[in-house]
């Protein structure tokens, strides 16, 4: 468009100059034409006063002179007469070089005439007086000096007609000169204005011809715009409809165990979240490992499946919810709590253990009976299952069908415990019995990868006695500790980091992102350390996160230092898939609760397929945890899982320990 506007104002103005050069040069053609027939009409005019002048005073001398040699016998006046009119000839000769002192002609001729006129008037003036007073004598001698004059002054007057002829001719071929040149100047601004406007309309035409072909150009590209955005609208739409299918598949792999149809353990972990259950029951099929060897994986498949029809059927309102947790484990759970009273809810639980005791299943004309046993548990909040799976430990400990979790007894004992801890930990901050042991992940897919060293807090005491954490971190948090165990650790590691260059993780909880003087201390570390790409840290209690932002802002900073990010326990709870699509990290280590019988568990294979095929996709490694046994291990490595770290794999040790073999 700027060219476009460019180009109609070139064209303005070469029209316009076009025009202003027609007319200046015909202006000027005209004036000087004007100018040449001036000085020609006025040069004409002194050459025809000065050439009348010439013969008037030819013919007066000659009538004077006849009239001199007349004198002697008649009339006189005749003399006088001549010689008058002759002056007047003179006067108007005088007058016209008096009123065009611009005529082209020699200034020293002109002045040698004024000079001779004056001279004349004066021998004019004797022989007017010689023939007054008859002096005929003095008359000849004056009239021959006057006769000298009369042709000096003849002499002049041709002199003066050959100047301005001359002078005529060359003012005459100056100004056509100039009017020739300007005519060739008009020429050529012609026809430069005329080259300049061709340019103009050939460019006008060539943007037009182009304009044109755009327009084409755009008309075509709006319909294959057109025709893509419905092609992109119909892909759009088929591509929704299969993300919609997927996402229910997903939803249906996550929440749903696929060998009953039940909702999973991801869905009670939910469920315990948002219901707030205060009644839970977690029951186990008693000796199936010895059936499932038996019979085999097929049958023991169907033995579970009609459980789980059975516990169904025995579930008869609307607000008892049953789960399948995994191989042989279920769930019975009540979110109204006013269902039942707790009193209620056992003896339901031990009527469901004894139909079940008497049921007989049948498969292929093969009959079997099995035996449950249960814990129940009725507070802890998120921890019911764990607390349900205590009592039910503890009912197979003691063989008895059902087992209930006392808080009150537990309380009383881990209180007691705790004090204990509390001393044993600051005895250890005073004497540097704050270690790490460090645990080995082997890369599963390239062997030839570094093996890397988790850092797993410990306690020493000073007889040489080690202190597993669960005993002690909650004892550091509930006493203000915590901080200064993070603190060790770290220490502990970069040292390890430092000495051997090999890499290594630790453990990072949420009170460590949010307290400031942890922050402070980690960033000033990490800053000073020489290595940060052979640290990595690991996400802990990640179901906890509520601040998104503080998290993220934690992980971006980290990684500005070249230090590598995991999230701990994924797949524990359904928060972990969001955790991985929301924060930069690097690693996700599988829970243990997944790993633990992946080698018999199909549900926990296809959850652990599902979490690889979503990390590769997301260009995140994976780690299995709790990798136990050679099953284990083979059955992770063939799902494609990146590494491998448990007691198969190697036990929590010195690093010396490790590095020696």
């Amino acid at each position: 468009m700027h060219f476009k506007t460019n180009l109609y104002v070139a064209t303005a103005i070469s029209i316009s100059l076009l025009m202003f050069s027609l007319f200046f040069n015909y202006q000027s053609i005209r004036d000087t034409s004007s100018l040449i027939k001036h000085i020609e009409h006025k040069q004409m005019s002194l050459t025809q006063i000065l050439f009348d002048i010439d013969t008037k005073l030819h013919t007066n001398s000659l009538t004077i002179s006849q009239a001199l040699h007349s004198t002697h016998t008649d009339n006189p006046n005749m003399v006088i007469y001549s010689l008058e009119n002759f002056s007047k000839q003179l006067e108007k000769i005088e007058n016209f070089l008096s009123h065009h002192k611009n005529i082209s002609a020699s200034s020293q001729t002109l002045q040698s005439l004024r000079d001779k006129l004056y001279s004349h008037r004066i021998l004019q003036d004797r022989l007017i007086e010689n023939f007054s007073d008859q002096k005929y004598d003095q008359m000849h001698k004056n009239f021959q000096e006057y006769s000298k004059a009369i042709n000096e002054i003849r002499s002049d007057t041709n002199q003066l007609i050959e100047i301005s002829k001359s002078q005529l001719q060359k003012n005459t071929t100056a100004l056509q000169e100039i009017n020739e040149k300007r005519t060739k100047d008009s020429i050529y601004t012609f026809a430069i204005a005329i080259l300049l406007i061709i340019f103009v309309i050939y460019k006008l035409s060539k943007l037009h011809a182009s304009s044109s072909q755009e327009l084409q150009e755009a008309h075509k590209r709006k319909k294959e715009f057109i025709t893509l955005k419905e092609q992109l609208l119909e892909y759009n739409e088929m591509l929704e409809q299969e993300v919609e299918r997927k996402a229910q598949e997903l939803q249906v792999k996550i929440y749903t165990h696929m060998l009953t149809s039940l909702p999973n353990r991801n869905k009670l972990l939910e469920d315990t979240h948002d219901l707030a259950f205060q009644q839970m029951a977690l029951l186990n099929i008693d000796q199936f490992q010895k059936f499932n060897d038996i019979y085999g994986e097929e049958i023991g498949n169907i033995a579970i499946q009609l459980s789980a029809k059975f516990l169904q059927e025995q579930i008869n309102d609307s607000d008892t919810l049953l789960y399948h947790i995994g191989g042989d484990e279920f769930v019975i759970a009540v979110k109204n709590s006013s269902a039942f009273y707790n009193m209620n809810f056992i003896r339901k639980i031990e009527n469901i253990l004894q139909n079940y005791a008497n049921q007989t299943f049948t498969h292929e004309e093969k009959s079997f009976n099995f035996i449950m046993s249960a814990g129940i548990s009725f507070s802890g909040e998120n921890k019911m299952l764990a607390y349900a799976d205590m009592a039910l430990k503890d009912a197979k400990e003691r063989n008895i069908p059902l087992s209930v979790f006392s808080e009150d007894k537990e309380l009383e004992r881990i209180h007691q415990d705790d004090i204990e801890c509390h001393k044993k930990l600051l005895e250890a901050f005073d004497h540097n019995g704050i270690i790490s042991f460090y645990q080995p992940i082997i890369s599963l897919q390239e062997p030839i990868k570094e093996t890397k060293y988790e850092s797993l807090v410990r306690v020493q005491q000073s007889d040489g006695t080690i202190i597993p954490p669960f005993n002690f971190i909650k004892v550091a948090k509930a006493n203000r500790l915590y901080q200064r165990l993070t603190k060790e650790v770290l220490y502990n590691t970069l040292e390890v980091i430092r000495k051997y260059k090999v890499p290594c993780s630790m453990n990072i909880s949420l009170d460590d992102i949010q307290d400031p003087l942890t922050l402070q201390m980690l960033y000033k570390k990490f800053e000073q350390f020489e290595y940060n790409e052979l640290l990595t840290l690991e996400l802990l209690e990640t179901e906890e996160f509520k601040d998104y932002l503080c998290v993220y802002d934690f992980c971006i900073k980290v990684r500005t230092y070249g230090i590598k990010m995991a999230l701990d326990d994924f797949g524990s709870g359904y928060s972990n898939f969001s955790h991985i699509l929301n924060l930069p990290i690097d690693y996700i280590k599988i829970d243990s609760s997944l790993i633990s019988n992946i080698d018999r568990d199909e549900n926990s294979k296809r959850m652990v397929e599902t979490i690889v095929s979503l990390a590769k996709k997301l260009n995140v490694e994976t780690i299995a945890e709790f990798v136990s046994s050679k099953e284990i291990f083979n059955t992770v490595k063939e799902l494609e899982v990146d590494y491998a770290q448990g007691f198969y794999v190697g036990k929590p040790d010195w690093i010396e320990n490790h590095l020696q073999h």
